[in-house]
């Protein structure tokens, strides 16, 4: 694919950029008007915050730079490298190249890659594409545009944030996929101070309890006397009904959806990211591939000489094959079976022997024994010394961030999980598990969340705009089955497989019952503990930061209380 192809197929950046600003960022970035653009010159520091604010507005990454950071004279911008390079250092980095060339060369290391990295920006692409782009495990990691923080109802050039794929738009579902996407779009557009409204109405302020950020004193709203504390609790409050408004209605939001996505990887795993990318059945998530291509060797060129060459060719021929036969297998031996309604959360499988394993684990590192007489030994104890040994290994956790040690990966937990598109969203991100999701589809019905089926003029429009998006969803898929994924709103549910180990359930269940958490997942989380409490109670008594609230009133009020302190 020539570049010009794959630049006329992206989605246009939505920053408007001036002459003179595109000049100031040409130091820094690889280009100053494509929806995909890699970052150069910056220091570490720099790049981790500035993805860390990319992801809380709905700002360009450029546009971002530009407000926000380049202004700043204490972050010393001015003073880094401007194009073009200095001889010295244009030089240094070409004997680096080749000296990657040499060794990959001569002696296949290609650990080598691990040893140098990017930061990518990946703007204005589909919901489904940024699923493609976030499936990677190690060396990478992502920071994706929030829908909690960032409403999805402004339009750009009149047009609402959504991805508008061309082969669709060149067919004869043209009208009918625009008008449904608007549809969706003036809902969401429409519901949104709405449903500020009715949040306020069911949590009012007077009800609620407010913590002081600085002291840690909890006091009930009408108790508060402090000009500073009370005008941090109403920006507080504020924020979480907004929040909360953004969590409920991002249901309606299609998997066309535009969002942004900041990616830094090493060489090796991005290099393999471009393989998965270019092999991907969706046009879209190809042109990604050619995009991010391009400007990544603009930096780290060497480290990605294999991606599309052809070896990586042959990897994504092989890749793309292993889909197919995937997919034949699956209607050879099922296709005569119906969709088999089942419960959110199922415990497919899991070690019998856990306790056992994580026990011998615990103690392997301090013996001088083979692993199998251990484990014959910990056979032998009773209940109480493995309690004992658990608890004495694990001591005293003080928050959730004190994490059991490795010995609790000797135990292994399969899960099914039947969640809305929005909540998988959010859940995809814990990478340290083994998962495989199934295509986006309507076929498994959608969720009303429990703020809209208190609102009955936005539920009696949710159900509506639903079946019908459903109903046109099934007429698209029997041409465009992969394109079809792009109409499916997030309330839909997708079915999810996840098989993780007993340290890394620690941290999933943790982490993701917290107060603040949606309340989706929250609910998600609170259903694994109890599995696993109900499976092996002995080996989850030290987790003790699960929080089994049903529902927290804006739950985000406490993060929002330490957020006011700063603004």
């Amino acid at each position: 694919m020539a570049h010009d192809d794959f630049w006329l197929q992206l989605t246009p950046s939505s920053e408007r950029i001036a002459p003179d600003e595109a000049a100031r960022l040409a130091a820094f970035f690889t280009n100053a008007d494509r929806s995909v653009v890699a970052f150069k010159n910056l220091p570490e520091v720099i790049k981790g915050a500035l993805f860390s604010r990319y992801s809380r507005t709905a700002k360009g990454v450029r546009r971002l730079f530009l407000d926000e950071f380049l202004p700043q004279a204490e972050l010393g911008l001015a003073a880094l490298p401007q194009e073009p390079e200095p001889a010295p250092v244009a030089a240094s980095a070409e004997r680096a190249a080749e000296f990657y060339r040499r060794v990959l060369s001569d002696y296949g290391d290609d650990s080598v890659g691990e040893l140098g990295g990017a930061h990518l920006a990946c703007q204005d692409i589909s919901q489904v594409a940024a699923r493609a782009l976030e499936t990677s495990r190690v060396g990478i990691s992502y920071l994706e545009k929030s829908s909690r923080y960032v409403p999805f109802d402004d339009k750009v050039n009149g047009q609402y944030r959504y991805y508008r794929p061309p082969n669709v738009l060149a067919s004869p579902w043209r009208a009918e996929y625009l008008a449904k996407m608007d549809a969706l779009f003036d809902a969401y557009a429409r519901h949104l101070p709405r449903m500020i409204e009715h949040i306020m109405h069911h949590f009012p302020i007077h009800t609620l309890e407010f913590e002081n950020a600085l002291t840690g004193q909890v006091t009930p709203y009408p108790d508060l006397r402090d000009p500073d504390v009370l005008a941090s609790a109403q920006f507080a409050y504020k924020q979480a009904v907004r929040s909360r408004a953004c969590d409920m209605l991002r249901c309606f939001l299609p998997l066309a959806t535009l969002t942004n996505v900041g990616v830094w990887g090493n060489g090796r795993a991005l290099e393999y990211l471009l393989i998965k990318l270019y092999s991907d059945p969706l046009p879209e998530v190809r042109v990604l591939a050619h995009a991010a291509h391009y400007e990544l060797n603009q930096v780290i060129a060497p480290f990605l000489k294999r991606a599309n060459d052809d070896k990586g060719k042959a990897t994504q021929a092989f890749l793309r094959e292993l889909r197919t036969r995937q997919v034949e297998l699956a209607q050879q031996y099922l296709a005569a079976h119906a969709h088999t309604p089942t419960a959110k959360v199922t415990l497919v499988s899991y070690d019998a022997d856990a306790v056992e394993r994580v026990v011998a684990a615990i103690l392997y590192p301090g013996a001088q024994l083979p692993k199998t007489e251990i484990l014959a030994r910990v056979r032998a104890l009773d209940a109480d010394a493995q309690r004992r040994i658990i608890a004495t290994y694990v001591g005293a956790r003080a928050n959730r961030r004190h994490k059991p040690g490795r010995a609790f990966e000797h135990a292994s937990y399969e899960f099914d999980l039947l969640l809305n598109i929005g909540e998988y969203r959010d859940l995809q991100r814990h990478r340290l598990a083994t998962t495989e999701r199934q295509m986006f589809t309507t076929a498994h019905g959608f969720e009303i969340n429990p703020d809209i089926e208190r609102a009955p003029d936005i539920r009696a429009d949710y159900i509506r705009l639903m079946e019908q998006t459903a109903a046109f969803r099934d007429r698209l898929a029997v041409e465009m089955p992969f394109e079809a994924q792009y109409v499916v709103p997030f309330g839909f549910r997708v079915r999810y497989n996840v098989r993780l180990n007993l340290r890394e359930a620690y941290h999933w269940i943790e982490l993701r019952s917290a107060a603040q958490g949606h309340p989706d997942y929250r609910r998600t989380s609170q259903d694994m503990f109890r599995a696993l409490q109900a499976t092996h109670p002995l080996l989850v008594e030290p987790m003790r930061f699960v929080d089994l609230t049903p529902d927290v009133p804006l739950g985000r009020l406490r993060a929002e209380m330490r957020r006011a302190r700063k603004v």
